[in-house]
């Protein structure tokens, strides 16, 4: 019998749980962020970005961040994906005016880069509506229903193993 046959249920999952947390922090890491990805909510990116596109955001260097680079920033709570379209240095500090595609007006105000969470580096389509999905009233309520159902399935059949 294998070590990990051995372990209990509880020491594996703690056990796969770690690989996940720990591989996520090396990941924000790499990339420079606390948010390294995001699900798209709106279409205020679109065509370009579409809701429920998964994005890879990169931390980058206020001299570094181009006219026409995608950002995410953070308005209050809400991050929000907007192209870069002007960008001032006022006694040496970068401020960035933006604008989602899709919209006719410029975002209100302008951006410091401590506003900033990242650039967009990649775009993987469609698979932020898991999130979006898990995040809904219906996800939720699918992913108890789903947990208590492993729970009593594994009970039947622990029992049935122990007769």
């Amino acid at each position: 019998m294998s070590k990990w046959n051995q372990l209990s249920k509880l020491s594996k999952v703690a056990f796969l749980l770690a690989i996940v947390v720990g591989g996520y922090g090396l990941f924000m890491v790499a990339m420079g962020t606390t948010s390294p990805i995001l699900v798209v909510t709106s279409g205020s990116m679109e065509p370009k970005i579409c809701r429920g596109d998964l994005l890879i955001i990169q931390y980058k260097k206020a001299e570094d961040i181009q006219i026409l680079d995608i950002i995410v920033w953070m308005d209050t709570d809400t991050p929000i994906v907007s192209r870069v379209v002007e960008i001032e240095i006022i006694y040496g500090e970068y401020y960035y005016t933006t604008k989602g595609d899709n919209n006719a007006l410029r975002d209100p105000g302008v951006k410091s880069h401590d506003d900033i969470i990242g650039v967009v580096v990649g775009r993987i389509p469609w698979v932020g509506y898991i999130g979006l999905f898990l995040s809904s009233e219906f996800g939720v309520i699918i992913i108890v229903l789903l947990f208590l159902t492993i729970i009593i399935v594994s009970e039947f059949v622990s029992k049935g193993k122990d007769n």
